[in-house]
C-alpha cells in the first residue's frame, strides 16, 4: 500500500499503522506480532503448513469477524426493559413471578439414575440426605437447598414453567446441565422484588437479542442454498473420535 507508514514487517509480511487501528492492535503487541510471524514463516519453511487447513482457518476468522460485526450492530439497537415494563410482565403471570418457592434440587448425569432416585423419593426417602449423597449440583453439600426463588428464575435456566410452578416433589426433567429433580416445601409472597426485577429484565433483554439474531438468520437464509449432513449430527461422538486421532485435513 502506497503512502502508508509501516509499523512492523517480516520479509513480505507487513502491518501498517492504519491496520493497527482497524484491528485494535496496540504498539505493545508489535514485538509479539514479529515473533509470531517469524515462527510462522519458519514453520512453513520446515513443512508444517497444511495449505488447506490455513485456508479454512482464514475463512473461519473472517466468518467470525463479520458475524460479530453484524450482531454487535443489531444488539446495540435492542432495548433494555425498564422496571415498569418488567412489573407488567410479572403481574401477567403472578404464579411464576409474584411468589417465591423454597426449592431443593438434585442434579445427576443420566436419566436412568434420575428415575431411580425419583422413585425412592416418592416412597419417602429424605430429599436432602439423598441430595448430599448423589447430587452433582453446586448445592449438594447443603442438601440441594436453593433457597427461595421464583419459578421464573428457574425458567431462565431452561426449566419448563410447568416443572417450576410446583408444590412438593416435581417430575424428572432434563436441561443442558443434566437431569433434575426439584422439591418445594414452602411458598410465600415475593419478598425480594428488586432481585427478581433485575433477573427478569436480563432475561427479557436476552430473549430480545435472540429474536434479533433469529430475524437476521431468516433474512440471511433467503435466496441462499444451505445444506447440512444430518448423519454427522447423528454420529457426533464417532466423528469426534475420528477427528482427534492426530490426522489432519488433506
Amino acid at each position: 500500500m502506497e503512502n502508508q507508514q509501516i509499523a512492523a514487517s517480516v520479509n513480505n509480511s507487513v502491518i501498517y499503522i492504519e491496520d493497527m487501528v482497524i484491528a485494535g492492535i496496540t504498539p505493545l503487541l508489535l514485538e509479539e506480532w514479529i515473533e509470531d510471524e517469524l515462527l510462522a514463516e519458519l514453520a512453513a519453511e520446515q513443512g508444517f503448513e497444511n495449505v488447506r487447513k490455513s485456508k479454512l482457518l482464514q475463512d473461519r476468522a473472517r466468518q467470525v469477524y463479520l458475524r460479530d460485526e453484524l450482531l454487535e450492530y443489531a444488539y446495540a439497537r435492542v432495548s433494555f426493559p425498564d422496571s415498569a415494563e418488567v412489573f407488567r410482565y410479572m403481574r401477567s403471570d403472578s404464579l411464576t413471578y409474584m411468589v417465591e418457592r423454597h426449592y431443593y434440587h438434585i442434579l445427576v448425569a443420566n436419566e436412568s439414575m434420575a428415575d431411580s432416585i425419583h422413585e425412592q423419593l416418592s416412597w419417602g426417602e429424605n430429599f436432602q440426605i439423598t441430595a448430599e449423597r448423589l447430587s452433582i449440583g453446586q448445592k449438594a453439600g447443603i442438601g440441594g437447598d436453593l433457597g427461595f426463588l421464583t419459578a421464573g428464575e428457574l425458567i431462565a435456566y431452561g426449566v419448563p414453567v410447568e416443572q417450576s410452578v410446583i408444590e412438593g416433589l416435581g417430575d424428572v426433567i432434563s436441561t443442558n446441565y443434566g437431569w433434575h429433580i426439584f422439591l418445594v416445601d414452602e411458598i410465600r409472597k415475593l419478598e425480594d422484588t428488586s432481585r427478581v426485577v433485575r433477573s427478569l429484565a436480563d432475561d427479557i433483554h436476552r430473549q430480545r437479542m435472540e429474536i434479533a439474531r433469529d430475524s437476521l438468520l431468516t433474512v440471511a437464509s433467503e435466496g441462499r442454498d444451505v445444506f447440512l449432513d444430518s448423519t454427522l449430527l447423528q454420529n457426533t461422538q464417532q466423528y469426534s473420535d475420528q477427528s482427534t486421532d492426530g490426522s489432519e485435513i488433506e
